[in-house]
């Protein structure tokens, strides 16, 4: 049986599903059991069809949406990847109770996703969360 590297898996989900938003890709590459953790998402996010509303709403708010991988590593006994990644785009619609504010947005973070049988199975999400909103408004700009 021919080994993919789970770094692809992960690389190939960004693309296709983040980036080209490919909604089809979601059943090829998310496992039923699929669980998304994020502390800016109110709950795990689980299985196929909930992470494809996740990104939906995401997307539907951000236009000009960019997820840029800078780095990753992957555990292979363990298919564990790590990956830093880079968001950009434009606030132009409702997010998470936010009214659209036009604002460019940048984000980095990391994402931790373990792969089973060619699949995601689990990802954790850490990003610039403060960042994150500092741009979006709801968080005054204070130098430290």
């Amino acid at each position: 049986m021919l080994q993919v590297d789970p770094r692809d898996i992960v690389q190939h989900e960004i693309e296709a599903v983040w980036n080209d938003e490919d909604l089809e890709e979601i059943d090829e590459l998310v496992a039923e059991e699929f669980v998304y953790h994020n502390p800016m998402v109110a709950e795990e996010v689980r299985g196929p069809e909930e992470y494809r509303q996740l990104v939906e709403n995401f997307r539907g708010a951000v236009s000009e949406f960019r997820m840029e991988i800078d780095a990753q590593i992957a555990d292979d006994d363990s298919e564990l990847v790590a990956t830093r990644f880079r968001t950009t785009g434009i606030h132009d619609r409702e997010l998470m109770g936010v009214d659209p504010t036009g604002n460019e947005i940048d984000v980095t973070g990391m994402l931790f996703d373990r792969i089973e049988d060619g699949m995601l199975v689990e990802r954790y999400v850490n990003d610039d969360a403060y960042g994150f909103m500092r741009q979006l408004g709801l968080i005054d700009q204070h130098p430290f």
